[in-house]
């Protein structure tokens, strides 16, 4: 079955994450099962001929691939989570030996024991011993004949063994967190100067490339998605055929009462207008953060290719967020329950991104057609699809 992988892979890319570190062979064995289950045959060439003539089975093994490779990529970040959990519990074992043994010293001083010598004894000892070597290291008493590496090994054992002990009186005095960051320092730091002793310095390593911090990806998408929805929907108005009343940069009077934990309805007169006051005067950055909470987030648009979650949170801003998670997969053909979950995005992620919004902008024309007040806003909400149709195009993915 192995020669279907590379056709699974042809019409999912993002498979090859999870077979690149699919060491046992189980993902690459379920995928070779799911598109001999779908396309009925064995043969690379056959599955691929029934693939090209049958659009809808095409679809169905693009979904079943996609939902393998979600599931690869939940596994891959539970494993992750548990080596992090382990990697906890060594430091909390090694915080409760190193207090256990501060404890029992504590009492031996206070019973007046001779043993309670031997700690501090052995910290002067250690740590003397340590800053004499670094001395030793830094004056140039440590010499080798060129290309003698039996000197640089024995210097770089001595300095592990001198650093670790120094490390762990840090460590027992200190705290064990103060005692980490001593050690790796004292280990770098004494390495570098042996091996600057014994040789002739290298280079310095070129720094690491910049990488963007967590999450900048997705905010720059929101910031590209919010840009086209505050420009489209402009600045204020209060237009009487307008069933959402006075709105600014699309936030209606009473999205706004609601995010300042007002009760639209109970408003007084005056409540009210100071209300549109503060709507004419609302700010793009509170603009901005409404839209994150009240239709970014909900739709988990962050979690859609950057086309799909351009025309959706943009037709969610216009229509709901339930309309347009709705729309969305109405159009991907999956349940359309309004909620977005593993098997919508599976469905997502495998439709060609063009195609998505070809569909995506034909659906939401046929729902406008359907609204009664088409007749007064037609015309704004098609521009306004074919516009954010066109810019969701332009975005890679």
């Amino acid at each position: 079955m192995l020669p279907l992988i590379p056709l699974a892979l042809a019409v999912v890319p993002e498979l090859i994450k999870a077979l690149a570190g699919d060491r046992a062979g189980t993902v690459a064995g379920q995928v070779a099962t799911v598109v001999q289950q779908v396309t009925g045959t064995a043969s690379a060439a056959e599955a691929q001929e029934r693939l090209a003539s049958d659009p809808a089975l095409a679809t169905t093994l693009r979904v079943r691939l996609a939902e393998i490779a979600l599931e690869s990529r939940k596994a891959a970040d539970l494993a992750a989570e548990q080596r992090r959990q382990s990697e906890l519990a060594e430091i909390q074992k090694a915080l409760e030996s190193t207090q256990g043994a501060r404890t029992a010293m504590t009492g031996l001083v206070q019973a007046g024991s001779a043993i309670a010598w031997g700690a501090p004894t052995v910290s002067v000892l250690v740590t003397v011993g340590f800053f004499v070597f670094l001395i030793a290291l830094m004056t140039g008493g440590v010499h080798a004949a060129p290309g003698d590496s039996n000197v640089v090994n024995i210097v770089n054992m001595a300095v592990g063994a001198l650093a670790t002990a120094f490390a762990t009186v840090v460590n027992f005095w200190l705290g064990s967190s103060m005692g980490s960051r001593s050690k790796d320092d004292s280990v770098n730091r004494m390495q570098e100067l042996a091996i600057g002793a014994v040789r002739a310095p290298a280079p310095p390593a070129a720094p690491p490339p910049a990488t963007a911090p967590p999450g900048a990806a997705g905010d720059s998408l929101f910031a590209q998605c919010l840009a086209v929805v505050l420009d489209k929907e402009g600045g204020f108005a209060d237009q009487p055929a307008d069933r959402g009343g006075p709105t600014n940069m699309g936030i209606t009077w009473r999205t706004l009462a609601d995010w300042r934990g007002l009760a639209a309805d109970e408003l007084s007169p005056d409540g009210r207008a100071h209300l549109i006051d503060d709507l004419r005067a609302l700010t793009r950055r509170e603009a901005g953060e409404i839209y994150r909470a009240n239709y970014w987030l909900p739709m988990r648009c962050g979690d859609l290719p950057p086309a799909a979650a351009m025309m959706t949170f943009d037709f969610g801003v216009n229509a709901g967020p339930r309309t347009a998670v709705k729309l969305l997969q109405r159009v991907i053909g999956v349940t359309d329950d309004g909620a977005l979950g593993p098997r919508t995005l599976a469905a997502v992620q495998a439709i060609d991104p063009a195609t998505l919004v070809d569909q995506l902008a034909a659906a939401r024309l046929a729902y406008y057609r359907g609204l009664a007040d088409f007749p007064s806003f037609g015309a704004g909400w098609v521009a306004r699809t074919e516009q954010v149709a066109a810019l969701a195009r332009a975005l890679r993915g």
